[in-house]
């Protein structure tokens, strides 16, 4: 009975040496944390990767229709416009005519620019022609052959008539927008006057002979006349600027009327 026991007692030590080994070589294995090493790595990645889709995905900005934007624009205008979208092409917009329109940051022309930037994006390139001269130098000198060499699908034109004003007949002006217009060829050609003045005689019936001209001719005319302050009027007299009695340019509430009446036929809402 005793040598029975001492052998019990000598496997149960065994089978506890051995068991005991076993788990401790488990315990302190590296392979056993290889795998959840991995599957944690993965879970963090698939987490990260959705949650920078996730992000990308509400950062990304609707899809615009930006020929909305066009509604006022010429028909030809717009189908041009919607070809150059479709051709991954920038639509090219030449604004052009005298320094009256500005040449810093708080000109119409500038704010027209940047605003037709901002809401057409890369679908538009739009670049500003100023001269200071009449519309028989802006020929003379080839000017004109500056837009043209810009190759512009569209062209707002003020063709220089304030400057004209005692300077250039009426039926020269009207050939020299002939001149240029043949010059930018396919181009949509959009007609304005320059800014209204105070109290003026000759001009207005300068301006209003440009526009029949400019509608019998099959161009657009823009009128942004009608939303100035009746020119007759004292309120008027804050919508120009004076120097030493001459009207030489809008003020910077003559400026806002200009500009708001291109930015909203440009950009619909």
């Amino acid at each position: 009975m005793k040598i029975l026991a001492t052998i019990m007692s000598i496997l149960a030590a065994v089978v506890v040496f051995v068991a005991g080994n076993m788990y401790w070589g488990y315990k302190t294995d590296p392979s056993r944390f290889q795998d959840s090493a991995a599957e944690a790595k993965e879970t963090k990645t698939t987490s990260e990767t959705s949650a920078k889709m996730g992000a990308a995905k509400t950062s990304e900005k609707p899809n615009t229709d930006f020929t909305a934007y066009t509604a006022h624009w010429p028909k030809q205008a717009r189908t041009d416009f919607k070809a150059a979208i479709s051709k991954g092409r920038a639509y090219k917009i030449a604004i052009v005519g005298s320094d009256a329109m500005g040449i810093d940051s708080n000109g119409w022309g500038p704010q027209l620019k940047q605003a037709l930037r901002k809401a057409y994006g890369s679908h538009v390139h739009v670049s500003l022609f100023a001269y200071d001269m009449n519309s028989d130098e802006f020929i003379r000198e080839g000017k004109y052959k500056d837009v043209a060499d810009f190759q512009p699908d569209l062209v707002l034109f003020e063709p220089f008539i304030l400057n004209n004003n005692g300077a250039v007949a009426m039926e020269n002006q009207l050939n020299d927008i002939k001149t240029a217009a043949a010059a930018w060829k396919d181009a949509v050609l959009l007609i304005q006057p320059s800014f209204p003045l105070y109290q003026a005689t000759n001009y207005p019936d300068q301006v209003d002979q440009l526009e029949m001209f400019t509608k019998m001719e099959g161009y657009t005319y823009l009128n942004h006349w009608k939303n100035w302050p009746d020119p007759n009027s004292g309120k008027f007299k804050a919508y120009v600027k004076f120097e030493n009695g001459e009207q030489t340019a809008p003020s910077a509430k003559g400026v806002k009327v200009w500009y708001e009446y291109l930015r909203d036929y440009f950009i619909a809402d």
